[in-house]
């Protein structure tokens, strides 16, 4: 049994079966004209391999602006793509959200602040939050963001 991660315009497609199904298939995406990417092949991944440590994510987080960052802008940096809680990525995503939550501890800690979570709609509709730092804040307690929608800040269920 052999397994096979591969994208194709930009969607990201992953396959198991005998070395002769994987051929085939990777003969009939040709000849149908599709560019493919190799992503995996092989042994399991290391997460630890993929994910930065959590000193290389304070500092990224430290270089921006209020410190205001999100997963996907955490991703695309990182690993030069969004990367989705379903799927493929489902690990990578929750090792990255993990570590990115411990990062934000330490520099409430250092800084003497609190991270606030703002629910705001991407272009394709999906929903994600943003983290900004608000210095000298205790945690607030039962918080509920609020959710931007294209610059519009409204709360709402989610």
């Amino acid at each position: 049994m052999v397994k096979l991660r591969f994208r194709i315009r930009g969607m990201e497609f992953e396959s198991e079966g005998n070395i002769e199904e994987i051929k085939e298939l990777i003969a009939r995406l040709v000849s149908e004209g599709y560019r493919t990417e190799k992503i995996f092949e092989g042994e399991k991944e290391s997460l630890k391999e993929y994910i930065p440590d959590q000193e290389t994510l304070v500092r990224f987080i430290l270089s921006k602006p209020n410190f205001e960052h999100n997963l996907f802008e955490v991703a695309e940096h990182f690993f030069g793509r969004k990367i989705t809680s379903s799927g493929i990525d489902a690990r990578r995503y929750n090792a990255l959200y993990r570590r990115l939550e411990r990062a934000r501890k330490k520099i409430e800690r250092d800084y003497g602040g609190r991270f606030e979570a703002v629910w705001a709609r991407g272009e394709e509709g999906e929903l994600y939050k943003i983290f900004r730092f608000i210095k000298g804040r205790q945690p607030a307690q039962n918080f509920q963001a609020p959710i931007m929608d294209g610059g519009n800040l409204f709360r709402g269920d989610v």
